[in-house]
């Protein structure tokens, strides 16, 4: 009998596992790699490589160095494959609010911006800012010990598209 729930805790753990992705994850699933998609991962290593580089900036280095990762998808157009998209009303849908603290909301036209933070033990863990609607669609998923200048600081570093609207936290 102890093996029967053996065998079945071990079948049923990966069903719980796929049930428990994000809503984030799942807008990278359904999204990365489409036709009019533009997707960017940096991994926790290649932040490790960051903070091991002397690059005489302490701001950067200590901006990169609790960071676990950043994931960006981009819609320019507001079309994947002929039909229009609006990331911010998908994620949205399926995004567990209670979990997060809204920082800042803009809307302008038809478009809305939401900058959303998960806290974990009194520290940011997690900084959402979401784009739909219009022409433009962008979720930037930023995970890690997480400091406002420095993410701010970051963006100019590293000059990637979508990690500019960044900037409007330190306003």
């Amino acid at each position: 009998m102890k093996r029967i729930w053996f065998l079945f805790g071990w079948l049923i753990i990966p069903v719980v596992m796929h049930a428990q992705d994000s809503a984030v994850d799942k807008l990278f699933a359904k999204y990365n790699g489409r036709e009019g998609i533009t997707s960017v991962t940096i991994s926790s290593k290649m932040f490790e490589m960051f903070s091991e580089m002397e690059t005489g900036d302490p701001e950067f280095e200590q901006a990169v160095k609790g960071l676990k990762g950043i994931r960006i998808l981009a819609c320019e157009g507001g079309m994947v494959e002929g039909k229009p998209v609006n990331f911010f009303t998908e994620l949205m849908q399926d995004l567990p609010l209670e979990r997060y603290e809204e920082m800042m909301v803009v809307k302008e036209k038809d478009q809305n911006i939401r900058f959303l933070v998960r806290e974990e033990n009194g520290r940011m863990a997690e900084l959402l800012m979401v784009v739909g609607g219009g022409s433009d669609n962008v979720l930037i998923s930023i995970t890690g010990e997480i400091d406002m200048k420095s993410i701010s600081k970051l963006s100019k570093s590293l000059q990637i598209k979508g990690l500019d609207k960044l900037d409007h936290m330190e306003e």
